[in-house]
């Protein structure tokens, strides 16, 4: 287990290092800079200029780069361009706001495959079978900004939603509002690729000799679902939501600039509008080291799950 985390680590350490180099070149080949994003024509050359020298903007790539890793690698990401103040403190609390939409997201899609799955494996060409091919594909083939905009229509026609009148920014309302829709339009591709998985684990595993077997003996079926059952199917799901880290964070994107919740994906577009490069390469490196976190953990409770891959 100790030799598994090791070398994620080291792959860790590699990838980041190939996604900073990319993303740094590619904002490099799109031309210009925070100083020249500037939406203001009294700025003259000579201030723009300057500024480009306060913030090393005219030096080579390679220097600022090179600059940039090395403070990146003692915990320092950087000064924003921009709003001029260290990047960590501008993506804390936003990675903690999208950490709560994806855990909500992936919860969502888990309880949903978990309850149909089991339903639909047990009872194959039956209606909840058949109503579990519809959803499926629906789910995975809606678009996520379809979504949200059919989202913030019932919102805003729905009076049990408060969007018109004073907000309390209560708990309550942040989550009626924000949270809770927001996470369900993240878990539909999610909720797609889970609920498939699960019904043609769950299905293949009760054709297994050791489920026939633990029926002949008497076990009830509850039993033979939790004990015998849900374990060797867990393991595809376990490796699926570790994988499916990536498309939430890329997701919440979409997700959070239309339904306006203030978490990595709205900074992100943010710092891609202002080509706030220091900023938008913190983004960058959290969101894959979350993901890459992720992964990690999947694999350690895959191990855990099976012993046969320990």
């Amino acid at each position: 287990m100790l030799r598994l985390i090791f070398s994620r680590l080291l792959q860790g350490v590699f990838v980041l290092l190939i996604i900073s180099l990319l993303i740094f070149a590619l904002l490099a080949a799109a031309g210009g800079d925070a100083v020249s994003a500037l939406d203001n024509s009294r700025i003259s050359e000579e201030t723009r200029k300057t500024l480009r020298r306060i913030d090393g903007l005219d030096r080579p790539l390679r220097e600022r780069y090179w600059n940039w890793v090395t403070e990146a690698a003692r915990g320092n990401l950087g000064h924003s361009l921009v709003l001029h103040v260290p990047v960590w403190r501008l993506i804390r609390l936003p990675l903690l706001r999208t950490g709560v939409l994806a855990a909500a997201a992936l919860s969502i899609a888990w309880l949903v495959a978990l309850t149909l799955g089991i339903a639909a494996a047990r009872r194959a060409g039956s209606w909840i079978d058949r109503l579990c091919s519809v959803i499926i594909l629906l789910a995975a083939s809606t678009p996520r900004l379809v979504l949200a905009l059919l989202a913030l229509a019932l919102i805003a026609s729905t009076p049990l939603f408060n969007v018109v009148g004073p907000t309390t920014d209560s708990a309550t309302e942040v989550w009626s509002i924000r949270v809770i829709p927001s996470a369900i339009i993240l878990s539909a591709p999610l909720v797609a690729l889970f609920l498939a998985q699960t019904r043609a684990a769950i299905r293949e595993a009760l054709d297994e000799e050791f489920v026939r077997a633990a029926r002949a003996k008497g076990v009830p079926e509850w039993a033979v679902l939790l004990r015998h059952t849900l374990r060797p199917a867990a393991g595809p799901l376990i490796t699926t939501s570790g994988f499916s880290l990536g498309g939430v964070m890329s997701g919440s994107v979409v997700v959070e600039k239309v339904m306006g919740w203030p978490g990595l994906g709205q900074l992100t577009v943010s710092a891609v509008e202002t080509r706030d490069i220091p900023l938008l390469l913190g983004v960058t490196l959290v969101a894959s080291a979350a993901v890459m976190a992720g992964n990690l953990v999947a694999d350690i409770l895959q191990r855990l799950n099976n012993p046969r891959l320990r």
